[in-house]
């Protein structure tokens, strides 16, 4: 391949250019993790380890991102190899199998911990560039552990140059352990580019060698086997890959199959052979079928027949058993099992409810099947179908649908087997779509579930009922739910966009105001400013300037004044300044307070939550109004008058005008954004809980907003559960949760959070918001009443499952 070295140096280099970019991000995303480690631990001898990990880790970024390039083209260049590896197991595998045989990978244990925790991360994108960096290199199949490009070069790397620059062990050791994640996303990212740089280039991926053999008898059947996993000589390959002379029937050897297997209902495909057929391997599967084959078939079929004729479950102990955990909280009920061999409900699923009637469909599909691609291609779909409906993220009737559409699914694998292994199916699209709706759900006997449900109900017999073998019904159905979903959705939508228009608004708020406290705290006119007035202008007046700044940018620097009449405010408290120019305060102040309270009605704060602000006010101006009341009782002429006041008006006054101390002259930004009552109501929030900081509202949060949740002792409290704080570090936009409030468990989706992670607003059915502090929901999980729900990919998952070495191991 004369093309070859040039394309493998574009992706050396492709790679050398990424690697300083790369590490960096991955550097700052480390101190953070480290920084945020520090804050959380409560030890003191930890909080110094972690301090030192990250300041030593911020020193020394610069020479790690300068110098890692340098030492990835080193490694590159010597071709360095892992040590020899067993060729059995997933591809991504050999990879880990190859670092933790290397002598100087098994010095440091946390480096093959580390490669350990990379890899499923990095597993899609790096089957990619595996398969087609082993044709790049003039290989046939698939050789992981030949990729010069392979995770455990990167790690080498990094852990070498770390022991250079950091002679701690146990800084090192932190360093890889916050390193894994942000390192993992990276690499998926960097190996996702090099993939498609070889897709561009026409690379094609390497695969495995399937042949067909004679088996012991040859007349009647055949060895379909796999090559290219075991090892030259191996004693596995002289125990039986090769056909036995003597024509007896023995045992089928490793890796084989015989065609009378492939007409069975339960079909024990290995995984090397799935994994091929999944990948395109076209000469073996297209080889037809034989008569041992048929006859087989019509054996199997004899069998269903025989099975149709026993008594069936009654329709009473099918709703027994479906309702058998019904008066158990929604999150306690165990998973009811489901399978391809359950019978499910007649009047809701119809002719194909029994058991035998969908193994009746597959086996007269697979009567009519002409190659081996179709008959391997049934035994996916019901391998797939089994895999899904046993996944206990999913209510049972999600899986009770799966199984029920078996017959449907069936049909298109005779025109297209391995319709499955495409993304972009229609069919596979109504089962992902489908499941992934359901996570809104965790009660399947409540009325919003239902409501979804009975559509779904509907389609999976519509379909089964055409009979078609093509996918435009499935796409058509798929094209019914998702405009059903979208109208269901808008009103719904249409309200969540308030919400997050209005939360947004607020924090872009809150940001610039406690900038603008920051600038207020440097003017020269503060100095000695009583503390009440700093507290006014570095929280709700700088709130007022930011919001009139952000609803009206092209009004100027001062919209309203709001900035000016911070230096009136300031002078007018200065008793010792405006008693002797009293006529000037006079001018001052009326507009001044126009002004405030207009500013502060634009925040939507009422009279009464700033009463206090300005009776203190009021107080700071008393001085000059006692004068101007003494004066007018006086004669005109007189130049000094001293107002009389008591003892205790004389005390009150001083504590007022006390200035503020070195701590209160320093603006503290608030940890989550100020809302006001206005803007909640506006935007619909049915259920907000105060948004204070202080330990004793934090604690009526919970009181004020879950006051029907039930009481539990302690004994309820999981206490081996994770830490509330790693919990909320998992949540992101779009993670589901089941949250415990009014008595009953509501399943709702995180919809924001504030960049400070210290504000979180969850929407439930029916429009319901959850607004909440971080405080709280760290107390709720701690009580178990906010539970994090696990959701992924549906087929994708049961997929690779059917087709890896561990589905086949869970199935025995």
């Amino acid at each position: 391949m004369s093309s070859a070295p040039s394309l493998l140096d574009q992706c050396f280099d492709r790679v050398l250019r990424e690697a300083p970019a790369l590490l960096g991000r991955s550097l700052n995303a480390t101190v953070a993790a480290l920084q945020d480690a520090e804050n959380q631990s409560r030890e003191v001898a930890q909080r110094s380890l972690l301090a030192r990990a990250w300041f030593s880790l911020e020193r020394q970024r610069n020479p790690l991102t300068a110098q890692f390039p340098l030492r990835l083209q080193q490694a590159f260049q010597r071709g360095d190899h892992d040590g020899p590896t067993s060729s059995m197991g997933r591809m991504s595998d050999s990879s880990l199998l190859a670092l933790v045989d290397d002598d100087s990978v098994n010095e440091s244990l946390e480096a093959a911990r580390m490669l350990q925790a990379l890899l499923p991360v990095v597993e899609q994108s790096l089957s990619m560039v595996d398969a087609r960096m082993s044709s790049l290199i003039g290989l046939d199949t698939v050789h992981a552990e030949k990729n010069p490009l392979r995770p455990s070069v990167f790690v080498r790397t990094l852990r070498d140059l770390m022991a250079e620059r950091e002679s701690d062990p146990q800084l090192r050791s932190l360093w890889m352990q916050k390193i894994v994640a942000p390192l993992a996303k990276e690499l998926s990212q960097l190996y996702g580019q090099v993939a498609l740089m070889l897709q561009q280039a026409r690379v094609q991926e390497a695969g495995y060698r399937i042949r067909l053999v004679a088996d012991g008898s040859p007349q009647s059947a055949t060895h379909l086997s796999t090559r290219g996993w075991l090892e030259e000589g191996s004693p596995s390959e002289r125990a039986g890959l090769t056909p036995s002379r003597e024509g007896l029937d023995t045992p089928a050897p490793p890796m084989s199959l015989r065609m009378k297997d492939l007409a069975r209902t339960q079909t024990p495909l290995q995984h090397e052979v799935l994994q091929a057929f999944m990948a395109g391997e076209q000469a073996v599967f297209d080889h037809p079928l034989d008569n041992a084959y048929f006859e087989q078939v019509r054996q199997e079929l004899h069998h269903v027949d025989l099975l149709a004729r026993l008594p069936q479950p009654a329709p009473e102990e099918l709703e027994q058993e479906r309702t058998r955990y019904r008066d158990l909280p929604a999150v306690e009920r165990p998973a009811r099992p489901v399978d391809v061999a359950s019978p499910l409900d007649a009047d809701q699923w119809g002719d194909y409810a029994a058991p035998h009637e969908r193994t009746r469909v597959l086996l007269e599909l697979k009567h009519q099947a002409d190659k081996v691609s179709q008959a391997v291609g049934l035994d996916v779909v019901r391998k797939l179908v089994n895999q899904v409906s046993g996944d206990p993220l999913l209510l049972a009737p999600v899986r009770e649908a799966v199984v029920a559409l078996e017959p449907a699914l069936l049909r298109l694998a005779m025109a297209e087997p391995r319709y499955f292994s495409r993304g972009d199916h229609p069919a596979r699209l109504w089962i992902e779509a489908v499941a992934q709706r359901s996570f809104r759900y965790n009660d399947e006997f409540s009325p919003g579930f239902e409501a979804f449900f009975e559509p779904v109900r509907a389609q999976v017999r519509s379909l089964n009922d055409s009979g078609s073998v093509e996918a435009g019904p499935f796409a058509s159905a798929l094209d019914e739910l998702k405009a059903q979903w979208a109208s269901d959705d808008e009103a719904q939508e249409q309200r969540r966009q308030r919400q997050l228009q209005a939360l947004n608004f607020a924090e872009r708020r809150q940001e610039l105001a406690d900038q603008i406290a920051w600038e207020i705290s440097h003017r020269p006119d503060l100095y000695d400013a009583p503390a009440i007035v700093l507290d006014f202008l570095y929280g709700s007046w700088s709130l007022v300037i930011a919001s009139a700044e952000l609803q009206h940018p092209g009004k100027g620097p001062d919209p309203f004044g709001y900035r000016k009449v911070i230096g009136h405010l300031l002078w007018s408290t200065r008793s010792q300044v405006t008693l002797r120019q009293p006529s000037q305060l006079f001018q001052i102040v009326p507009g001044m307070l126009m002004t405030l309270r207009q500013g502060l009605e634009s925040l939507g704060q009422s009279p009464d939550e700033t009463r206090t602000f300005f009776d203190a006010l009021l107080k700071l101006h008393e001085p000059v109004l006692r004068l101007r009341r003494a004066r007018a009782r006086v004669d005109g002429h007189a130049t000094a008058l001293t107002p009389e006041v008591s003892e205790s008006e004389q005390q009150a006054l001083a504590t007022l005008l006390a200035p503020a101390s070195p701590e209160q002259q320093k603006p503290t930004p608030r940890e989550q954004p100020w809302i006001g009552a206005r803007e909640l109501a506006s935007a619909g929030f049915s259920e907000t809980m105060p948004l204070t900081s202080s330990e004793a509202s934090e604690a009526a949060e919970v009181v004020e907003a879950f006051a029907e949740i039930a009481v539990t002792t302690d004994a309820d409290v999981n206490t081996d559960a994770v830490e509330p704080a790693m919990l909320l570090a998992r949540m992101t936009t779009g993670t589901w949760v089941d949250l415990y409030s009014g008595g009953e468990w509501l399943r709702a989706q995180l919809v924001w959070s504030s960049q400070k992670a210290s504000l979180f607003m969850f929407n439930s059915l029916g429009g319901r918001t959850h607004t909440m502090t971080r405080r709280s929901c760290e107390k709720l999980m701690a009580k178990r009443w906010l539970r994090l729900v696990e959701t992924r990919p549906v087929m994708a998952r049961a997929l690779n499952q059917v087709v890896t070495a561990e589905a086949a191991t869970e199935a025995q």
